[in-house]
Formats: structure tokens, sequence, C-alpha cells
């Protein structure tokens, strides 16, 4: 049991990103305590910058040390949860090594999507634009933002530059492309969004893409619980509600940025403090573009170039989930034919399973072996055979072909894990 507890922290960075982020955490919140005259720096860390009465904020540089304190405390908090998760399905003895590292990775997806969908979608049902994509350009360029908002936005930048992080100091997997494209794009459009207050549109992309990412570990860790038919029908209504978030809801976004801007942002440059049009020459220099990024009270502007930026890089966004759904829709027909799903993302997780099992370890409770999930064992707590659909491996029953492909078809989507 030891040794398998030792298999979560065999990589390096695991241990550091425990040790590092809560010993910054600890370090800042120590000084904080002890040291008064530092509390208006390190307050930053930890508070929304900015406030404007009335529970209404606006954007500024310091807004990146809170994004940067919740950054590390993201990177705890994820490492933590893994860490307990790991700990508690080995003493249970439910799964295979790497299935468990896999297992604990998905149980901290499932719970930080559901918060953050949860929290966005309550902050969506009481906005202005809730069914209205066209009242999302009506306040611009205001600077204004509910304190809410806010904080829910600055997080969610926090948690996809953890993910950024996370893809380069873990151990690459073979989609590892394709996930570093997403979320430095997703990162990126994130603060063009919010340097040049578009944090509403952010709001509601952000909120497409929540409610399909937490369907998808859920849907995992039934698979690494053997739950096959739960695990199934999991995955259809993942499949069903990525097709209407993510092509329906999101391109009909897309073509409100086409079609109301201008008509309802109209074009043009505004001064960042009176949100007045900006008619002086001289403050419209070749640097304007850059100017929100550095200084929101600067001089602020919308054309076309700025608008084609903006929506490329979120019909970027759209290429990508197009290319994971046919990726997806390829293995779940080939499954529906009979034939092998042969699933590049789950490779890596298959390879290390299979050398598991050329290297069997005993199990004190049956003296036989742990492999891939599965249970060699003599004893009365053998593991319980493993359910595909409506059937059952073992004891010389009937196996539907293609159900043993189930796990490659659950593993083939642009998600971690």
């Amino acid at each position: 049991m030891a040794v398998q507890h030792e298999q979560l922290f065999r990589n390096w960075t695991t241990r550091r990103q425990l040790v590092v982020s809560w010993s910054l955490i600890a370090t800042v919140a120590t000084v904080h305590i002890l040291l008064p005259s530092a509390r208006p720096s390190t307050r930053l860390f930890y508070e929304l910058s900015y406030h404007k009465g009335e529970g209404n904020y606006v954007q500024g540089s310091n807004d990146a040390f809170f994004v940067a304190g919740w950054l590390v405390l993201m990177t705890a908090i994820r490492a933590t949860i893994i860490a307990s998760i790991y700990q508690f399905v080995t003493q249970l003895a439910l799964m295979s090594g790497q299935a468990r590292i896999r297992f604990a990775e998905q149980s901290f997806l499932l719970i930080y999507y559901v918060i953050s969908f949860s929290v966005g979608m309550h902050l969506l049902m009481e906005s202005s634009y809730w069914l209205n994509f066209a009242e999302l350009w009506s306040s611009w360029p205001s600077r204004k933002i509910s304190g809410q908002l806010k904080w829910y936005y600055l997080v969610q930048l926090s948690f996809y530059l953890q993910q950024v992080a996370a893809v380069n100091f873990e151990k690459r997997r073979k989609d590892y492309a394709q996930m570093f494209t997403h979320h430095v794009v997703t990162s990126s459009l994130m603060f063009i969004a919010y340097a040049y207050r578009w944090t509403n549109i952010g709001h509601v992309i952000l909120v497409i893409m929540d409610s399909v990412d937490f369907l998808l570990p859920l849907a995992k860790m039934l698979k690494y619980l053997h739950y096959e038919v739960a695990c199934t029908a999991m995955f259809v209504a993942f499949l069903a509600t990525w097709l209407v978030a993510r092509h329906g809801i999101y391109v009909s976004l897309c073509w409100s940025i086409y079609r109301d801007v201008p008509g309802v942002m109209s074009y043009g440059c505004y001064s960042g403090a009176t949100e007045e049009l900006e008619t002086d020459p001289n403050r419209l220099g070749s640097w304007r573009y850059a100017e929100p990024f550095f200084d929101q009270t600067g001089t602020i502007c919308l054309d076309r170039s700025v608008k084609w930026v903006f929506l490329g890089l979120l019909l970027m966004l759209q290429v990508l989930s197009m290319v994971w759904f046919v990726m997806i829709i390829k293995v779940a027909l080939g499954m529906l034919n009979g034939g092998e799903a042969n699933d590049t993302r789950s490779g890596d997780e298959d390879e290390e399973e299979e050398k598991e099992c050329k290297a069997p370890r005993p199990t004190a409770k049956t003296n036989g072996t742990v492999c891939a999930g599965k249970a060699r064992a003599s004893g009365s707590d053998a593991a319980p055979p493993r359910q595909n659909g409506y059937f059952q491996r073992g004891g010389g029953r009937i196996r539907v072909p293609g159900s043993r492909d189930r796990k490659e078809l659950i593993g083939r989507v642009g998600c971690n894990g």
C-alpha cells in the first residue's frame, strides 16, 4: 500500500506544487498578520481592487495581484484534492495505480466545474443579457462591473492560467498541443475581454464552456469505478450538451458579435475616464489599441480590426471544439459498427496499465494481483466482475461487441485527463 501511495508523487512537480504553493500562501498570510504596514500590499492578493461604491468595481493593473494570488491558491487546492482522493481510493483498492491518479484528477475537475458553472449560471440569470445577446454590447465602454462578476471572472482567469502551467509541468499526454493551444487562446481571450471591458461577453463564454466540462469528469469517474451503464448515459448527455452549447449557443454568440458590432456598440475611440467619444487627434496615437492593457483611464477604441481579432480568437476555439467533436463522433461510430476504437488520448493510460500487468503486485487482501482495474484473486475479496453495458464480463456470459472500447470513447475529448 505504501508503494502504491508513492505512485502519485513519482513526478517531482506534484510534490513541489503542494510544498511551494502552500508555503507561498503561508508566507503572505504571516506577513499580513505580523506587519500591519505591509497590509496595503498583501491585501491585493486576496481582495478585489478598485471599489467604486454600491457594489461596483472597475478594472486596473492591481487586478494582476489578485489573479496571481488565486493562481497559487488554485494550484494548492488542486494538488491537495488530488493527493487526498488518491490516498482515499488507494486505501479502498478500487482500481489500478494509474487509474487512481486519473480518478483523482477528474475529481478535482468535477468539483471545480460544478462550482464555477453554478456561480456563473446564477450571475447570468441575474444579468440584463440573460437570453438577450444584443444587450451584451449596450453598456460599452462603461468600466463598471459588479463585485461578484469581477471575482468570478478573475478566479476563472486564474484557473485557466493554472491549467497552462499544469500541462507543461506535468507529464505530457498525446493531446498536449491541442490542450495547450486551448488554454492559451482561452486565457488570451479572457485577458483581452477584460482589458477592453467585455467581461459580460467573457462571462457568457465561460458559462457555455462550463456547461459541458463538468459532465466529462463525471463520466470518466464512473468509467474508473466500472459503472458502465451510468458512464454511457452520462457520456450521451455530455455529447448532446457539447453539440448544443459549443456548436449552437457558442456560434450564435459569434454571430451576435458579427451582427451587433457596430450596430449596437458603435465604432470609435472613447476616453477611458469619461466614456465620451474622443475627438482630440493628439490622443489617437499608433499605440491606442494597446492603451487599455496599461491605462484604463486612457483611450479605448473599437473598430473593424479590434472586432476581428476578438472574433478570430473565438472562431479558433470553435475550430478546436469541432476537431474534438469529430474525433468523438468517429470513435462512437466505430463502436456502433463493432469495430476497434483506437483512442490517442487514453493511449498513455493503456500503456501504463499494460506495464502494470506485466509486473503484477500481490495484494494483502486477495493474495492475488491487481491489474488495470481488474482483480486476479483467489480469496473471497476478489474484485467484482466489470459491468459492460447491460451485460457482464466474466462467468462465461456474453459481452456486447465493441463495449470494451467504451473506455477509449470516454477518453477522447479536449479536456484534462
